[in-house]
């Protein structure tokens, strides 16, 4: 959404995230994870749209914010509609043919 909503200003636009695992995904032209490939797509057709990483819990109020509208949406959200990566699927199926 972050990606989408800015999409249309045609002009430099810097999106901050602390989520250095999220970017690294995002820079992984292998990704097979569906979110990872719908962002590339977008920022390949959005040039002017640039993610930077930033230090976590360091005092920058927008990131207490939005740690904080996260906390609220995990607590509201349903953990199993959100989906899980090929790697952790392919852990579950380990876990449990080691069972057998």
């Amino acid at each position: 959404m972050a990606i989408e909503t800015p999409s249309s200003l045609h002009r430099p636009i810097k999106i901050w995230t602390d989520s250095l695992s999220s970017l690294m995904a995002i820079l992984n032209p292998k990704s097979h994870h569906s979110m990872v490939r719908e962002i590339q797509t977008l920022l390949l057709s959005h040039k002017h749209i640039n993610l930077r990483w930033l230090k976590a819990h360091i005092g920058y109020l927008g990131n207490e914010c939005a740690d904080q509208l996260t906390k609220e949406v995990i607590t509201k959200v349903d953990p199993f509609l959100i989906p899980k990566p090929l790697s952790y699927l392919k852990s579950e199926i380990k876990a449990v043919l080691s069972i057998w």
